[in-house]
C-alpha cells in the first residue's frame, strides 16, 4: 500500500471515529438561568464531567456593558445529554482594569481567602482605585476593609448568592461605600475569582467534586 493510500485510510478512520461521537449540550449554572452555553462532542457522557466552558456576562444577559466580565464553568452533572455547569471562577479583563489605572492614583489590591456558609471554598481577588495617591496607612486599611466586607458577606450567604454579589456587582459596591470614608475612590471591584474547594455534588447521574479552574 502507498504511502498516500495509507494517509487516506487513517484519515478515514478519524473521520469514522469523530462520526461516532455524540453532542452535548452545556447549560449555565441556575444562578445565570440555565442558559444555553453551546454543545461538546464525546464517545460517553463520563468524557464530559469536569469539562470547562469559558463565557462572558454579556453572552448570558444581553447587557453590553458587562462584556469585559469572564466567566469559567465548568460540567458537574447530566441529565440524559444535558450537561449542567458549576460556577468555577471569574476574571475582568486586562484591558478593562488597564483602563481603570490612572497617573497620580492608587491601584489598591487585597486577595482574600473564603468559605461560604454552605461549604464552598474560594480566593477572591478586590480592586480599588482611588481618585488620588493615597498614604500607606490608607492604602492599608482600605485592604482591610475590603477582607473584611468579603468574608462577611462569604460567612452570611451560600455559595450561589455569593456569586451573584460577586458577579452583577453588589460586593464591589459594598466596599467602595465602606472604603471611601478612608479616602475617595473612582472604583472598587472583584478582580478575580477562583474555586479552590466544592463539596461532593450528588445530583443526575454523575457525581464529582467540584475544583478550580486552571488559571491562577
Amino acid at each position: 500500500m502507498s504511502a498516500r493510500s495509507g494517509a487516506k485510510g487513517s484519515a478515514g478512520a478519524l473521520k469514522d471515529k469523530w462520526k461516532m461521537k455524540k453532542w452535548f449540550s452545556i447549560y449555565s449554572p441556575k444562578v445565570f438561568g440555565e442558559v444555553s452555553l453551546g454543545s461538546t462532542p464525546a464517545f460517553d457522557v463520563s468524557q464530559t464531567m469536569g469539562r470547562k466552558v469559558e463565557t462572558t456576562l454579556y453572552d448570558l444577559t444581553g447587557d453590553f456593558s458587562t462584556v469585559y466580565v469572564h466567566l469559567y464553568f465548568k460540567v458537574v452533572r447530566n441529565e440524559g445529554e444535558r450537561l449542567f455547569t458549576e460556577f468555577a471562577g471569574h476574571e475582568l479583563s486586562r484591558d478593562y482594569v488597564r483602563s481603570l489605572v490612572r497617573r497620580k492614583s492608587s491601584k489598591i489590591n487585597k486577595v482574600v481567602d473564603i468559605t461560604t456558609k454552605d461549604g464552598f471554598t474560594l480566593r477572591v481577588k478586590t480592586l480599588a482605585l482611588t481618585a488620588y495617591r493615597v498614604h500607606r496607612e490608607q492604602a492599608t486599611t482600605i485592604r482591610k476593609i475590603m477582607e473584611d466586607v468579603v468574608k462577611k458577606t462569604a460567612e452570611g450567604k451560600t455559595f450561589d448568592e455569593f456569586v451573584q454579589e460577586m458577579v452583577f456587582g453588589n460586593l464591589a459596591n459594598n466596599i467602595f461605600n465602606e472604603a471611601k470614608k478612608i479616602a475617595p475612590l473612582r472604583k472598587a471591584e472583584i478582580e478575580k475569582s477562583k474555586v479552590l474547594f466544592a463539596p461532593l455534588i450528588k445530583e443526575g447521574k454523575q457525581t464529582v467534586e467540584s475544583s478550580a479552574p486552571g488559571s491562577g
